[in-house]
């Protein structure tokens, strides 16, 4: 999406006005909305002696590291300090955060923890205080010190089942948040982690994909799992839904999503669209610096070209295009190798490597290699060393792994009508074919691999465009646009009583 200037302007079915980089929803007034809760807030202020004995009583109980009073003087931020005498204004932004995985230190990691790595410690860098709750399976309790970011693990609440746990998690989260007083609680809405908080709170909710968005690209829905199951999904949805609707705010991650969501959730807030972003510099780096993960192919000796699909083996991720699409190119490149890096889907849905190899020619089958899950490094080194990369999603909300690829530098195809429509122009960064369109998807990637000369303008374009994508750039426009959808100059809301 380009940059806005100015009163407002057409984007998409949307009238988009306010600060460059920030799209607001066509019904979004943020003056009158900014002295709404600015009203609001001052109302809440009146009642400060029971807040305080609230908190005071809540911090006893948290248990959890974040508590200022657990942190050793040295640890806290100068804010925080018995000594501190600044005004209110001058005071750091405090943001809660609450994330189910983090690039580089949860073993599972897709887009959001992918952005979330490179975003949060950002904010640091622009004055905002940030504490993040990690919701990990593989963690014991701990606090610690991540870029800046105060990281707390918690680990599920024993062997329950699925709705026990997320609100296990949410009841956790409810009682961090009114420990201490947050001036802006951000967070993405998968598995409804900030559902249960009161009524009042100073909540941005990060529409990304959320459970019913990913059954609805999938074609799945809750009766097509086995019973035992489906009052876990059930709840699931509820809580994200919840959570949506009670969010003072929506910081979407594209238009696309935030177009879904106003036709199948409905009742949304005030939103504003910020885009994702990426760590270009470090991508680089490790591009260049990590190995090849262990089954890539080796070398031929024929200068076979090397074609990646990146993104986990599922029908939404367009796998089986990517697979008819290869087939068809065998007849025009009949020494080309397809490279497969990502992990499988659920096995009750997803086609298996059998049924994906079907779509190949037997005596082909051989060039087609699947790397499984790699690390976010190692991956990078893959697709630096490939000759194109391909993104075929039926429908994506953003697309992360497209900004990745194109910070790397290897020529990419990605399909239209969704989340790469934001940051991806056909001829100019990529190539952009429609989805579920196994011939067009083969014609581009031809085009890539006879054309040396495309290859290097459409890098060029990717190389250029990246700027506003840097975790700096996005951090500046997410600060902005949280604190207009909160109401307030410096994004500061008392916390509700309940």
């Amino acid at each position: 999406m380009s940059t806005l200037n100015g009163a407002g302007a057409q984007f998409q079915g949307l009238t988009v006005l306010g600060a460059p980089g920030v799209a607001w929803r066509h019904d979004f007034r943020p003056e009158e909305f900014t002295e709404r809760a600015r009203r609001r807030n001052r109302r809440r202020a009146r009642q400060p002696q029971r807040r305080d004995r609230r908190r005071h009583r809540l911090r006893w109980r948290a248990g959890s590291a974040l508590s200022r009073a657990e942190r050793p003087e040295a640890d806290r931020p100068e804010a925080d300090r018995p000594d501190a005498d600044r005004p209110e204004a001058d005071r750091p932004r405090r943001w809660l955060v609450g994330l189910t995985e983090y690039a580089g230190l949860t073993e599972y990691t897709g887009g959001i923890g992918t952005h979330y790595a490179a975003l949060l410690p950002a904010l640091v860098r622009c004055g905002v205080d940030v504490d993040l709750m990690l919701f990990a399976d593989d963690s014991t309790e701990r606090t610690t010190s991540v870029d800046g970011v105060r990281v707390t693990w918690v680990p599920p609440p024993g062997r329950r089942s699925g709705a026990v746990r997320m609100l296990g998690s949410a009841l956790r989260f409810r009682t961090a948040y009114r420990a201490h007083d947050y001036d802006a609680v951000f967070l993405p809405e998968w598995g409804g982690i900030g559902a249960l908080l009161p009524g009042g709170a100073p909540l941005a909710t990060n529409l990304a994909t959320g459970i019913r968005l990913g059954d609805w690209i999938a074609g799945r829905r809750n009766r097509d799992f086995a019973l035992r199951l489906r009052l876990g999904r059930w709840l699931h949805d509820r809580l994200e839904t919840r959570q949506i609707r009670r969010s003072r705010g929506l910081v979407s991650i594209s238009a696309a999503v935030l177009r879904w969501n106003q036709h199948f959730v409905t009742r949304l807030p005030f939103a504003a669209i910020v885009r994702n972003c990426v760590d270009v510099a470090l991508i680089r780096q490790q591009a260049a610096g990590e190995r090849l993960p262990d089954d890539w192919p080796a070398p031929d000796g024929m200068a076979s070209p090397t074609i990646l699909f990146v993104g986990r083996r599922e029908r939404r991720k367009g796998v089986l295009v990517a697979m008819a699409a290869f087939a068809t190119l065998l007849g025009r490149y009949p020494t080309a190798r397809l490279v497969l890096a990502g992990s499988s889907g659920d096995r009750r849905f997803e086609p298996t490597i059998a049924e994906l190899l079907d779509a190949v020619p037997r005596e082909h089958r051989a060039q087609v290699t699947f790397l499984g899950h790699v690390p976010g490094p190692r991956l990078f080194a893959a697709v630096r060393a490939a000759d194109v990369a391909m993104c075929p999603s039926l429908w994506e909300g953003f697309g992360n792994v497209a900004l990745e690829v194109k910070a790397v530098g290897t020529p990419l195809v990605v399909t239209t009508g969704s989340g790469f429509d934001d940051f991806c122009t056909s001829e100019e960064d990529c190539l952009m074919v429609p989805p579920d369109d196994a011939e067009a998807l083969a014609g581009a990637l031809a085009r890539l691999l006879e054309s040396a000369t495309l290859r290097e303008r459409l890098v060029y374009g990717a190389t250029a465009s990246l700027q506003r994508f840097t975790a700096d750039a996005v951090a500046i426009d997410l600060v902005r646009a949280v604190e207009a959808l909160l109401g307030t100059e410096r994004g500061r809301g008392d916390h509700a009583t309940d």
